[in-house]
């Protein structure tokens, strides 16, 4: 079942074949690693483009969004596997 975060996070990214792809995150004090990059999907907020990727690690998996507006992420869900 997934939980709703919904705050800002860093993003370490790496930039592989022309795809941005998410290696660590730092929420609430903490760094993440990211071990699979599971789905990438946009979607329009308003007028606004948002890219999402669904990424996991060891133990858990988290639902990141970027904005290609404001170029801030956000850590919107996360699940415990």
């Amino acid at each position: 079942m997934y939980e709703k975060i919904a705050q800002t996070i860093d993003v370490l990214v790496a930039f592989r074949k022309g795809q941005v792809e998410p290696m660590t995150f730092k929420w609430d004090g903490h760094y993440y690693q990211v071990k699979k990059v599971n789905l990438v999907h946009s979607e329009r907020r308003g007028r606004e483009k948002v890219v999402i990727f669904s990424v996991s690690d060891e133990a858990n998996a988290y639902r990141l969004a970027f904005s290609t507006e404001t170029l801030g992420w956000e850590l919107e869900e996360m699940a415990t596997l």
